[in-house]
C-alpha cells in the first residue's frame, strides 16, 4: 500500500444511522476496499462484512468490487465490544496492541483506499482499560504511514444536531480534529439541520436519501463528491 491511498474511518452518531450502507457507497464511489475491525451481534445478524458483500453482489454491474477483509474481532452478542466479551466465555478481552491493518497482498485486488467501519460510535467502550473507538482510530494512525481521515455518519432528522456536534467536539478535543473530513447525513432531507451543522463548522460532505430496492444507485453515488475533492478542501 502506498501513502497516497488513504484510510477512511467511518463512525456514526448512534446505532442504525446507516454506517454500513454509507460505507458500501463510499467504497463504490471512491473505489476503496472495506474492513470492519470489530464485529458484534453475530447471534442475530450476519455481520456487516457479509452485508457489504451482498450489496456488491446485487449491484454487480458496477466495475469496482472491493476486497472485504475479515474482522479482527467477532463477537456474538449485540452489545458494545466490552460487554459482548463479558457475555462470551470463549472471547478474550480486546487488546488494541494486537491490531494490524489488513494486507492487500493477501488478495488479488489492486491497491486502493481502505474504508474502516467502526462498531457503534466514537465513545463505544472496547475493553476494561476504558479504551474506546477513538483509541482505535489513534491506533490505526500509528499503524500506517497512510493518511487517515474520519467520516461521521448521522441521521438527517430530529436529534442529529446534539449527537453530531457532540461527536465532532469529542474528536477535536481528543486531537483528531485535523483528521475529520466531515459528516454524511443519511435519511429524509432536512435543510435546517444541514444549515445549522454548517453554522457550527461541521463540513457536510453529502446528504444521502432513503434507499429502497427500486432506487437507482447512480443517483446516490452522485450525491457523494470525489474523495480527492474533499481532501483538498479539508
Amino acid at each position: 500500500m502506498t501513502s497516497a491511498e488513504p484510510v477512511i474511518f467511518v463512525t456514526g452518531t448512534d446505532t442504525d444511522v446507516g454506517k454500513t450502507f454509507v460505507s458500501s457507497l463510499l467504497a463504490l464511489k471512491w473505489q476503496a476496499n472495506y474492513w470492519k475491525p470489530i464485529q458484534t451481534g453475530l447471534e442475530s445478524d450476519q455481520g456487516d462484512s457479509l452485508t457489504v458483500s451482498d450489496f456488491y453482489s446485487k449491484h454487480h454491474s458496477f466495475k469496482w468490487h472491493p476486497a472485504i477483509f475479515k474482522p479482527a474481532v467477532e463477537l456474538r452478542k449485540p452489545l458494545c465490544p466490552l460487554d459482548a466479551v463479558k457475555c462470551d466465555p470463549t472471547a478474550s478481552e480486546i487488546n488494541l496492541k494486537d491490531f494490524v491493518l489488513p494486507d492487500i497482498s493477501d488478495t488479488c485486488k489492486v491497491i486502493a483506499p481502505l474504508i474502516v467501519e467502526d462498531a457503534g460510535g466514537v465513545f463505544v467502550p472496547l475493553n476494561s482499560k476504558c479504551e474506546i473507538t477513538t483509541d482505535l482510530i489513534k491506533k490505526i494512525i500509528e499503524l500506517t504511514g497512510r493518511p487517515v481521515y474520519v467520516v461521521v455518519v448521522a441521521k438527517r432528522g430530529l436529534g442529529t444536531l446534539n449527537h453530531t456536534l457532540l461527536t465532532h467536539d469529542h474528536l477535536k478535543s481528543n486531537g483528531l480534529g485535523e483528521h475529520v473530513l466531515g459528516c454524511i447525513l443519511n435519511g429524509p432531507k432536512n435543510t435546517l439541520n444541514k444549515e445549522t451543522l454548517e453554522l457550527f463548522d461541521v463540513n457536510v460532505i453529502a446528504e444521502i436519501p432513503i434507499y429502497e430496492e427500486t432506487s437507482h444507485l447512480e443517483s446516490f453515488l452522485d450525491c457523494i463528491p470525489p474523495l480527492s475533492d474533499i481532501i483538498n478542501e479539508s
